[in-house]
């Protein structure tokens, strides 16, 4: 075993590994100068490196410099591991906390203490170690309620659990035993120790790069899911969403379609940029105005949707009324001038069984061509009989929606 446990050995290779680490991680930055995060694990890399091999060396150079500028730099690379995990987090970086561990170790290293005592200098390593590790778990922990990610969990536990390898030094060094004795020779405890932190230290370098794939695939699925304008989800995400909420069966649920009037006029108007900026106002009221459970896309164009999970009719046609009225009392500023739009809506609702999504679409978008051809700037709304409802599929959503067009509920015009 104590063959096996070679610290020198163990040194080597965390260091071969961490250069690794390193190339691959300042190449990302050179390649991409905004990664700011791989810039500073890069840092962080190369200063552990330095560090481990100066204290690899401590029976060959003098200790001030295996001890006395190996330890500062070793803390210097801990400092800047974390300080990547806040720049990944767009936090800024506390550089004086990110050396404050290498200046106090040169502040401390006049002191006999530190320079007699290998049982103090473990402890106060174990300190600094296990506290920038878990200041990186934190990073990745609260991050979480900002940006979810699938691998944050386990990011944070490797950060955690290399904070917790670090300070289990602790009571060895105190009670079981120095982590070297008088004779060079390693505990055997401190090389197990060492061997893990190790390990460790790799999987938490390797974690960073697990977060910013996450976050790379997340930005990609979100940029295909959701309008670039509106930052509501676009027409292929409702549908997906939307179709597996209506498959299951539940109560009921309405949808609505939304369509700005005259918007064509604003653009010819004034400009294009006014109809642009008509039509993120639009969708922020939009998204404030619905229940929290309520799915939202722009379809296109002047086009919205929404469904209320949940809704009736009454409540449906309540809600949309609501918001309708909202949208006419809007001022949108642009240029040193106010814009106002008005909207027309088309509601369908279904009962509680199960009801296709294209028939409630094409339902909706029957409410909305009425709502227009009657005036614009009104709501009209209509209940899906239950018996079609449920034989949708025997026959086409189009034809079904215009069998029971007649059946609306009429909101009075603004």
């Amino acid at each position: 075993m104590e063959q096996f446990l070679h610290l020198p050995t163990i040194m080597v290779v965390y260091a071969l590994g961490t250069l690794v680490v390193a190339i691959i991680s300042l190449g990302i930055w050179w390649h991409d100068r905004s990664n700011k995060a791989s810039a500073m694990l890069g840092l962080a890399s190369v200063a552990g490196i330095v560090g481990a091999v100066l204290h690899g060396l401590r029976l060959v150079v003098p200790f001030w410099l295996s001890t006395g500028l190996g330890f500062p730099i070793a803390f210097a690379g801990i400092g800047l591991f974390w300080s990547a995990f806040a720049v990944f987090e767009n936090r800024r970086p506390n550089y004086l906390m990110a050396f404050a561990g290498a200046l106090l170790s040169l502040a401390i290293y006049p002191l006999p203490l530190f320079q007699d005592s290998t049982v103090f200098r473990a402890v106060f390593a174990a300190v600094i170690f296990g506290t920038y590790n878990g200041l990186a778990a934190w990073e990745v922990y609260r991050g979480g309620r900002r940006e979810p990610l699938p691998s944050r969990a386990l990011a944070c536990g490797i950060n955690l659990g290399h904070a917790l390898l670090w300070l289990a030094r602790i009571p060895f060094a105190l009670f079981v035993a120095p982590p070297v004795d008088a004779q060079e020779h390693y505990a055997l405890w401190f090389v197990a120790l060492s061997l893990l932190s190790a390990l460790s230290n790799m999987f938490g370098m390797f974690s960073l790069a697990m977060l910013a794939r996450d976050r790379s695939e997340r930005r990609y699925r979100i940029a295909a899911e959701t309008d670039a304008l509106t930052g509501l989800d676009n027409r292929r995400s409702f549908i997906a969403k939307t179709e597996a909420m209506l498959a299951r069966p539940g109560g009921p649920s309405a949808m609505l379609l939304c369509d700005l009037d005259h918007f064509k006029a604003v653009n010819d108007t004034d400009g294009h940029l006014a109809g642009d900026r008509v039509l993120v106002a639009f969708s922020e009221l939009l998204r404030r105005h619905m229940p929290e459970n309520a799915v939202v896309a722009r379809f296109g164009g002047e086009e919205f949707a929404c469904l209320l999970p949940g809704a009736g009719l009454e409540q449906a046609r309540t809600v949309a009324d609501a918001f309708r009225e909202a949208v006419g009392r809007q001022a949108i500023p642009f240029e040193g001038r106010t814009l106002s739009v008005t909207v027309s809506i088309g509601v369908a609702v279904k009962g509680e069984r199960i009801a296709p999504l294209d028939l409630l679409l094409a339902s909706a978008d029957t409410m909305l061509y009425l709502a227009k051809a009657e005036g614009r700037n009104c709501v009209r709304a209509m209940q899906l009989p239950g018996a079609l409802a449920a034989s949708a599929g025997r026959g086409g959503a189009s034809d079904q929606a215009g069998a029971v067009a007649g059946r609306t509920l009429h909101s009075r015009p603004a």
